[in-house]
C-alpha cells in the first residue's frame, strides 16, 4: 500500500483457547486508521479519479472534492487459520464496540486478516452448540449487520463456512483476485444451517447462488464470486478504500453521509429495516436447540409415515397384479 498510511489506534488480545479439534494459541485484533494522501502531498494530483476503482471504466470529473470520512481497518490475527473460537468472537465484538462508543469519529470500517492464507476457516465445531452460538457468535453478527458505519470485509484468503458467513454480515465484500476460495461446506461435515446462517444469504445473494453454495458445497473463486454477486469487487485493502470512498461509483455515498453528516444513527436504522428478517432469526435463537429437536422429531415421523405409505402402495400394487 504505497500511497496509504496506517496509524494503530488500539490492539486487543485474543486469549489462547484449548479445543480438541482446533486449539488456538490466541492472537490479537488491531484497529488502525488509514490516512489517504491529500492533494497537498501531490501538486500534480487532480480532484477527480479518472476511472472507477472496481470496473476501470472512465467516469466524469466532478467539481469540489468531497471530504473523505475516516477509514478504519480492523485486522484479526489468530493462527493458524482465524478459527472462530469464543475468545476470538469476544475480542472482535469488543473492538467493534470500542470503535463505536469511545469517541472515534464515524467513518468507514474495513476488516481483514493478517494471515495471508485465511480470512477465516469458520467455527470451532468441537465447541459450538446452540448455547455457545447464542452467547458468542450471534451477538457479533448482529452488531456487524447493524453497525452504524459502512462495513467492508476484505477477504484476503479462504473464507469457509462461518468465515464466509461473517463476511456476509458486512455491507460489502472485496476479495483477493489471486488467492482463496469461498465455501459453505456444511454438507461435507454433516451440519445443518441455523436460521441466522441461512437468512443472511437469502437477502444478500440470488436463489441460484444460495443453492450452489449450500446444496453443492461449491468452492468459489474470486472471479466466480464476483459473477455470482457474493463479492462487490476484487482487490485488497487499497482497492477496498478506493471503492468505499468513490462517490460517483455509488459505493462511497453512504460513507460520506455517515462520516460527515449522519453520525451513524440513520445508517444503522436503515440496515435494521433492510435486514429485519435476519435480525428476527438472530433474536429468536433462544429456542434454537428446541427447534432442532422439533425438526428432527418431525423428520423421523415423516420417515415412518413414508415407509408405511411405501409398504401400502407395494401391497396395493401386488393386489392389482
Amino acid at each position: 500500500m504505497s500511497s496509504q498510511r496506517q496509524e494503530i489506534l488500539f490492539t486487543l488480545s485474543i486469549p489462547p483457547y484449548k479445543s480438541p479439534a482446533a486449539p488456538s494459541p490466541g492472537g490479537k485484533i488491531t484497529l488502525s486508521k488509514i490516512t489517504l494522501p491529500s492533494n497537498d502531498d501531490d501538486p500534480t494530483a487532480s480532484s477527480s479519479i479518472s476511472s472507477h476503482p472496481a470496473t476501470g471504466k472512465p467516469r466524469p470529473k466532478h467539481g469540489d472534492p468531497q471530504p473523505t470520512p475516516p477509514i478504519y481497518l480492523l485486522t484479526h490475527h489468530s493462527p493458524p487459520d482465524n478459527r472462530l473460537t469464543p475468545p476470538f468472537l469476544q475480542a472482535y465484538l469488543h473492538a467493534l464496540l470500542k470503535l463505536q462508543h469511545s469517541g472515534y469519529p464515524y467513518g468507514i470500517l474495513l476488516t481483514t486478516s493478517s494471515i495471508p492464507k485465511f480470512y477465516s476457516n469458520g467455527l470451532d465445531l468441537a465447541t459450538f452448540n446452540a448455547e455457545t452460538k447464542s452467547k458468542y457468535l450471534y451477538p457479533l453478527w448482529r452488531k456487524l449487520l447493524t453497525y452504524p458505519m459502512p462495513t467492508c470485509a476484505v477477504i484476503n484468503g479462504h473464507a469457509f463456512a462461518g468465515g464466509l458467513m461473517t463476511a456476509m454480515f458486512h455491507d460489502y465484500r472485496i476479495m483477493n483476485p489471486h488467492r482463496g476460495w469461498l465455501c459453505l461446506n456444511e454438507l461435507e461435515f454433516d451440519a445443518e444451517l441455523a436460521p441466522p446462517m441461512a437468512e443472511v444469504f437469502k437477502v444478500k445473494v440470488s436463489n441460484a447462488t444460495f443453492r450452489s453454495l449450500v446444496l453443492e458445497a461449491r468452492r468459489v473463486t474470486s472471479l466466480q464470486a464476483l459473477e455470482m454477486g457474493i463479492v462487490d469487487g476484487l482487490g485488497g485493502v487499497e482497492e477496498a478504500v478506493g471503492i468505499m470512498t468513490d462517490v460517483e461509483g455509488g459505493y462511497g455515498r453512504g460513507g460520506m453521509v455517515v462520516g460527515v453528516r449522519g453520525r451513524g444513527t440513520v445508517y444503522g436504522g436503515l440496515k435494521e429495516e433492510m435486514y429485519s428478517e435476519v435480525l428476527r432469526a438472530l433474536d429468536g435463537v433462544e429456542g434454537e436447540e428446541g427447534m432442532w429437536k422439533g425438526r428432527y422429531d418431525e423428520r423421523r415421523k415423516r420417515e415412518v409415515e413414508e415407509k408405511g405409505l411405501l409398504e401400502r402402495l407395494g401391497r396395493e400394487g401386488k393386489a392389482k397384479l
